[in-house]
């Protein structure tokens, strides 16, 4: 529990300190980026508490916390529109990934493995029934956003192979 007041006091000095920065003019954020930072933030030090310690209610909602500011963050910074064809496929796949980090915290529980893939797939499915999935528009996609954001994706690289060498020590 001490662990859990200490995320939301770091959330809170975070928010507080982006609201300050705002308002003095020193960052220039909109408050639904600091809001999609905040949840990402909250989400991931939620997960991260929550696997392996049997806490699946939190995990869930954790990981649901972590999509949803990470949707907030790509409407924010790349030109994409957000409309009613966009809502059913992200009430579909977000929860999917949910129950999918719910069957990689238990994997014997294939009931989570069963719901997340048919969420994952009814969310796919819309989107591909509304016209809107393009393969090279995604590659294309990809490309530009792996080249703008190569740097953090080599760190990431590089603390997951200093968290496995830990782990095998």
């Amino acid at each position: 529990m001490k662990t859990y007041q200490s995320i939301l006091t770091y959330l809170l000095l975070f928010l507080g300190l982006a609201l300050i920065l705002k308002f003095f003019g020193l960052i220039s954020l909109t408050g639904s980026e600091i809001f999609s930072y905040a949840l990402i933030f909250y989400g991931i030090s939620d997960v991260y508490l929550s696997l392996g310690n049997n806490r699946k209610i939190s995990l869930f909602f954790g990981t649901i916390f972590f999509l949803i500011g990470i949707l907030f963050y790509v409407l924010n910074n790349f030109l994409i529109f957000w409309d009613y064809q966009l809502l059913l496929p992200s009430i579909l796949i977000i929860p999917g990934i949910a129950y999918l980090m719910l069957n990689y915290d238990n994997p014997s529980n294939k009931k989570f493995l069963i719901i997340g893939t048919v969420l994952i797939f009814g969310g796919l499915i819309v989107i591909i029934l509304n016209g809107q999935f393009n393969l090279l528009l995604f590659y294309q996609s990809l490309f530009k956003i792996s080249s703008l954001y190569w740097q953090i994706a080599l760190v990431a690289v590089g603390i997951l192979i200093l968290i496995s060498f830990e782990e095998r020590k």
